[in-house]
């Protein structure tokens, strides 16, 4: 459908695939536009009945654009409240959606796949919160899903600190739903998705209108102000430090200001 952000549909399953596969599936402004316009259609039309969500190439995404981020007009209060309804446009949709999670989910990408309803790892894929290595506090609702799947602890620790979590690490905290033989991904993803075809589809949609009005209900709220403080640490000299350390191949020199 669109130039990063491809749609293919078959026997009820829809695929929403990132492809712009030399920037790792970084997502910029417009592919976050473009994917909840992809969410919505895919929710719309009645011959969809699952939706699965991946990236093209080695990576699920590598989240935001360094490059991007390096012009330092790339964070914005705008950019964030796009990130924001990026992920909940999949707790929004009444369709099951599937994450299937190839190599890094970073960033954006991260926040993206906790969106999911369901996420298949494989043992070398792994989710990476990754704000924090630039001297950002979140986007994409990835604070609120993974206090959802982790508790407010855990989530203090993966937002601090940015550890990768594999598949199996996944799988053991509820971040992964499978977790697959390395090779097998997209077969133990279709699988998945054939069990769910056969499950009452209807009764599970009102299942997870019951989980977004009751469970995020204060997800807006929570995404303005995420918005608020991504445009102020975007700003800030922390955030230019770690994009500037990035690109020069150092490590940065936080408490900048």
């Amino acid at each position: 459908m669109y130039e990063h952000i491809k749609l293919a549909v078959e026997d009820g399953v829809a695929t929403i695939t990132i492809d712009r596969q030399k920037a790792n599936n970084a997502l910029n402004t417009q592919m976050f536009r473009d994917f909840i316009a992809t969410v919505e259609c895919c929710d719309a039309d009645s011959a969809v009945k699952i939706i699965i969500v991946t990236g093209a190439g080695k990576n699920f995404s590598a989240g935001g654009d360094i490059n991007e981020m390096a012009t330092f007009e790339f964070i914005s209060y705008e950019l964030s409240m796009l990130t924001g309804e990026a992920s909940l446009a999949l707790k929004k949709c009444a369709k099951p959606v599937i994450a299937m999670i190839n190599g890094a989910a970073a960033g954006g990408g991260c926040g993206i796949a906790l969106g999911a309803d369901f996420r298949i790892m494989s043992e070398s894929s792994y989710l990476l919160t990754a704000f924090s290595n630039v001297a950002l506090p979140g986007d994409t609702g990835c604070i609120y899903h993974l206090h959802q799947i982790v508790g407010l602890a855990k989530t203090a620790e993966l937002m601090a600190f940015s550890a990768p979590v594999y598949g199996e690490e996944a799988l053991y905290l509820g971040l992964a739903t499978r977790l697959a033989a390395e090779g097998s991904l997209l077969e133990e993803t279709q699988t998945f998705a054939e069990k769910l075809l056969r499950r009452p589809l209807g009764a599970i949609a009102m299942q997870k209108q019951l989980y977004y009005e009751i469970f995020y209900r204060e997800y807006m709220n929570y995404s303005r102000l995420e918005a608020e403080n991504l445009a102020k640490a975007g700003a800030s000299a922390d955030h230019r430090e770690a994009v500037t350390a990035f690109l020069e191949g150092r490590k940065p020199n936080f408490n900048q200001g």
